[in-house]
C-alpha cells in the first residue's frame, strides 16, 4: 500500500473547500481569519480528508486547536494515521 501524503491531501481538500489558493492557507496564521472559514466548512474538510486517507479521526481529538490551523489539521490526521497503524 503507498503511503499517503497527508500534507498535500490535507492542504488540497482545505483550499478546495474553503475556495483559497494553497499559498493563501500557508500564509494565514489561522484558518479562522480567512473569510470562507466556518464550523461547516471544518466539518467538510475533516469529513473528506477521512474519507480520502480512509481513516477516522476520533471525536476527542476534534478540538479548536487542532482545527484553527493548517499544520495542526495536517499533525492531526499524521498522527490519525500512525495510531491507526496506517504509514503517514
Amino acid at each position: 500500500m503507498e503511503t499517503p501524503d497527508v500534507r498535500a491531501v490535507v492542504t488540497g481538500i482545505t483550499a478546495e473547500v474553503l475556495g483559497v489558493d494553497h499559498g493563501d492557507l500557508y500564509s494565514t496564521c489561522a484558518l479562522t481569519d480567512l473569510p470562507t472559514f466556518s464550523s461547516f466548512r471544518i466539518v467538510e474538510i475533516v469529513e473528506r480528508v477521512e474519507e480520502e486517507l480512509d481513516t477516522e479521526v476520533e471525536a476527542s481529538e476534534l478540538t479548536p486547536d487542532n482545527l484553527s490551523r493548517l499544520d495542526t489539521l495536517i499533525a492531526l490526521f499524521e498522527r490519525t494515521l500512525r495510531t491507526s497503524g496506517v504509514p503517514g
